[in-house]
């Protein structure tokens, strides 16, 4: 019986899993160029965690969470996104009890029961920052300059930034009703999630992806007319900030993002470009969730952050060639003439690996022919071939590929060309 992967997941190998690292090595980057630190919290956590964090009434809870019982009959949730999870750890682990903002950053799977599609996938990637204990339109700026500057990192340029802002709770309940009080003589004609939301979440109408270029839709209440002057206020400062930074923007007013637990501004960073396949497609986003952690039993402590999705980054480096001088590389290949002599390729190749220099060498081949043709395959800087007469009189035959450059050394001098420090390899006879 043959058996496949599940639908919606994918194997990584070759150059697609080169380019995940490649995209987890950026992100780092620019993690730690930001002083952002590492956390990780489980794959796994009870259905509360989200049900709490993201909101019952959101996709994610409702539709898209793989959700079962465990052996003691409590219900378990595959991670659907990760400010939850960061949020439950914040408060579980009292991390909040620690002076100034918290800073932190991941790189890692979660799990939506959608349908896949390109770019969108069950199981996802996601790079993703947490700034949680300072509310400040100086750090949302900052946070939508760290996902710019991590787009950069990587090349990244076809994509337009999208922002609104959600206010506070007393802007926001008004707006809710205004919403409601609209939708209710328009909502006959919309989808049926349209119309659940009418009665759970009126905001979460916006977020419609089917009758999003509707009249009606487009016609809707604007937030701005109905947020507190404090709001307001807070959010002409970030976009003042973002002008000072040379972040451009588009205002969206229709933009809610998917998860209840937004407040104030939200961001999303989408794709530009008519030629890519995921045109349209959000490739980074957040924005600001003050008292997430209230809901965790914690401090009502502000946050901003954001996710990226890995699978939609790596969508674009391979449309736009920014990742085509992929070679699985090794630096040197060790040959060796005669079965002899297999043993001291051996013993030569683990010294320089012993000394970080990646060596590759044909464990079944005798004649150089067949070794040749493995130092072409693993792109090697170097050949260095061992024989007899090598062996007799202790010292190797090197090539440099690029240059065609070929001579005898002795050991000391292979030490040189490749800055080992310490001890010298010589063959044991």
């Amino acid at each position: 019986m043959k058996v496949s992967k599940i639908k919606g997941t994918q194997d990584f190998f070759g150059k697609q899993i080169a380019m995940y690292r490649y995209i987890e090595e950026k992100a780092r980057l620019t993690a730690k160029q930001f002083g952002f630190n590492e956390i990780q919290t489980p794959v796994i956590e009870y259905v509360e965690c989200f049900k709490r964090g993201v909101g019952e009434s959101s996709d994610i809870v409702k539709k898209e969470m793989y959700t079962f019982l465990d052996r003691s009959e409590k219900l378990i949730t595959l991670r659907p996104e990760g400010t939850a999870g960061v949020s439950r750890a914040y408060v579980e682990n009292k991390l909040y009890v620690e002076p100034g903002l918290k800073k932190y950053f991941y790189y890692e799977p979660m799990f939506r029961c959608e349908r896949p599609q390109a770019g969108r996938y069950r199981q996802f990637n996601q790079f993703g920052v947490e700034a949680i204990g300072e509310g400040s339109f100086y750090l949302d700026a900052d946070i939508i300059n760290m996902g710019a500057t991590f787009l950069d990192n990587l090349g990244i340029t076809n994509y337009k930034v999208l922002i609104n802002t959600l206010g506070s709770q007393t802007g926001r309940s008004k707006y809710e009703e205004a919403l409601k009080e609209y939708f209710s003589s328009n909502i006959d004609s919309m989808c049926e999630d349209c119309k659940q939301r009418l009665v759970t979440n009126p905001l979460r109408i916006l977020d419609c992806k089917v009758d999003k270029d509707s009249p009606i839709m487009m016609n809707a209440p604007k937030i701005i007319d109905y947020l507190e002057k404090e709001d307001v206020d807070y959010f002409n400062n970030l976009l003042s900030v973002l002008d000072k930074l040379d972040i451009k923007y588009e205002i969206n007013q229709n933009l809610v993002r998917g998860l209840d637990y937004y407040n104030n501004d939200v961001f999303e960073f989408v794709v530009d470009d008519e030629s890519s396949s995921i045109n349209g497609s959000a490739i980074l986003a957040g924005g600001r969730y003050n008292g997430l952690s209230k809901e965790f039993d914690g401090p009502s402590d502000p946050a901003v952050g954001f996710g990226s999705g890995v699978e939609r980054l790596m969508i674009l480096l391979d449309e736009k060639h920014l990742f085509d001088d992929y070679k699985i590389k090794t630096k040197v290949c060790v040959m060796s003439l005669g079965e002899e002599n297999k043993i001291y390729a051996l013993t030569l190749a683990k010294f320089l690996r012993q000394n970080d220099i990646s060596s590759e060498l044909d464990y079944v081949s005798f004649n150089l022919k067949s070794q040749f043709k493995l130092s072409e395959r693993i792109n090697a800087d170097y050949l260095l071939i061992i024989g007899s007469d090598e062996v007799e009189n202790n010292c190797i035959k090197i090539k440099n590929v690029q240059t065609k450059e070929e001579k005898f050394i002795d050991f000391k001098e292979l030490n040189n060309i490749f800055n080992i420090e310490g001890k010298i390899y010589a063959y044991k006879k």
